[in-house]
């Protein structure tokens, strides 16, 4: 093939409307985690190390037990507009929404009256106060934007969500760090919860618009509830999305519990680094999450499939550009939060195989959860992370964060392995890189897309 013809080709494949999606959401996806990498520099120089580990923790914390908050319901929400807008059923999406606000907020108060009783053991009331408010606005934030991502796009979702967020606390350190001040943790978080707050109020608005677009009569249709299939999904759900928050969050805690906040924050530092491919599997997560629904419940497997095809090609691009930036700057990456944190090269190495493999697998868990086999995501998230914290307990008193490294590289390498494997045989769709290979690429799965309830 000559030159010319090559050429034709690559133009024809970027201007793909998949590909282009792709691109926007990935520079999208990009922009917030450089925005995270700006914040947390500056976080660790201007705190120092130890009040950096506290944040490190505190932040895990509440990022853990925001998803919890949900109650399940950012899935379930996409799940529901997708099926019941593909139906024309307003009365039972009316029914979802209320039921999601419902479930979210009631859910939302519990966790947030302990977490705030737990936090004013160990830390001063404002502080408590500032985290505590950070988690529950956290939660309702995950399941606004998952909603606009899939009702009116991901800009106006996860865009506008995170950049808002991030943007008050990283003016506030950046005025720090120039003016060589002590940084505050709880004017973190509360400037992390004032965004937020913003964000969620514009979010609602345009929520309320685009589905009175759909459904011009929508404020005066009574709503129909199917609570025991919610109640069911929602359960399922919950335990799926904690678990799976759990496998990003938890290890942090456990390093604080075993050994000290200054170690926590240097393998927090260290885990960040190496999910820059994160971004791919953000970025990747954003786009199918927003279209694999409609295409599913539409029976469009055509679509489907050459949506996956895109995602693939270009997640292993991704992959590749991002190993090789991660392991040949990671010295440079380290230093730009602290010279105490270059020692950990050798573990963020190690670590990119391990978060590279789960990028691979691609939306193989949305796959599950959006066809009806949540359950088993669940059981496999729940698998993978007992291992890695049994691996903690053994690994970390005696190796330090290369043992949680350890830990969790081989429990990521489960996760891949079993998710992939769990998405092609329930519902004939491979959504790795595994499908750019010759005969695994085609979806099997033709029939029954809207219809009845597959059961784990």
């Amino acid at each position: 093939m000559n030159f010319a013809a090559a050429s034709a080709r690559a133009l024809a494949f970027t201007k793909k409307p998949a590909v282009t999606g792709i691109a926007n959401v990935f520079a999208l996806k990009g922009s917030a985690v450089i925005l995270v990498f700006v914040l947390l520099s500056l976080a660790a120089r201007v705190l120092g190390e130890h009040d950096f580990g506290t944040f490190s923790i505190l932040f895990s914390a509440g990022g853990l037990l925001a998803v919890f908050a949900t109650a399940g319901q950012q899935v379930l929400l996409m799940r529901s507009w997708n099926e019941y807008c593909a139906q024309g059923d307003a009365p039972r999406l009316r029914g979802a929404l209320w039921f999601s606000l419902m479930a979210m907020g009631g859910v939302t108060l519990v966790v947030s009256a302990l977490f705030f009783a737990v936090l004013c053991f160990f830390n001063p009331l404002p502080l408590a106060g500032a985290v505590t408010l950070y988690m529950a606005l956290l939660g309702i934030m995950l399941v606004s934007m998952h909603l606009v991502r899939t009702a009116v796009s991901v800009g106006m979702g996860d865009g506008l969500g995170n950049l808002l967020a991030i943007s008050f606390p990283v003016v506030y350190l950046l005025v720090c760090f120039l003016q060589k001040t002590p940084g505050d943790i709880a004017t973190i978080f509360m400037l992390y919860s004032l965004g937020m707050g913003i964000a969620i109020v514009i979010q609602a608005v345009l929520v309320w618009r685009k589905v009175r677009e759909i459904f011009p009569g929508f404020s005066d249709v009574t709503p129909r509830y199917d609570l025991p299939v919610w109640r069911g999904r929602s359960l399922r759900l919950w335990i799926s999305n904690g678990l799976e928050a759990a496998n990003q969050y938890v290890d942090v805690l456990i390093v604080g519990l075993l050994m000290s906040p200054s170690i926590a924050g240097a393998y927090f530092v260290t885990t960040r680094l190496a999910n820059a491919f994160a971004v791919a599997a953000g970025a990747m997560h954003l786009f199918s999450s927003r279209h694999i629904p409609n295409h599913y419940f539409r029976g469009e497997f055509d679509q489907l499939d050459h949506m996956l095809d895109s995602v693939a090609k270009a997640t292993l691009a991704i992959i590749i550009v991002g190993m090789v930036a991660v392991i040949g700057g990671g010295h440079w990456l380290l230093l730009a939060f602290s010279p105490a944190y270059v020692p950990y090269y050798g573990a963020l190495a190690l670590l990119c195989f391990g978060t590279a493999a789960v990028t691979a697998v691609g939306p193989s868990a949305s796959i599950l959860m959006f066809t009806g086999h949540e359950g088993t995501s669940l059981k496999i998230i729940a698998a993978t992370l007992v291992l890695r914290a049994i691996g903690f307990f053994l690994l970390v008193p005696v190796f330090d964060v290369m043992g949680a490294v350890v830990a969790t590289t081989l429990s990521f390498l489960a996760l891949a392995v079993l998710m992939r494997n769990a998405a092609r045989k329930l519902t004939g769709i491979d959504g790795s890189i595994t499908r750019l290979l010759p005969g695994l690429g085609k979806t099997e799965r033709t029939a029954g897309a809207a219809g009845g309830e597959p059961v784990d």
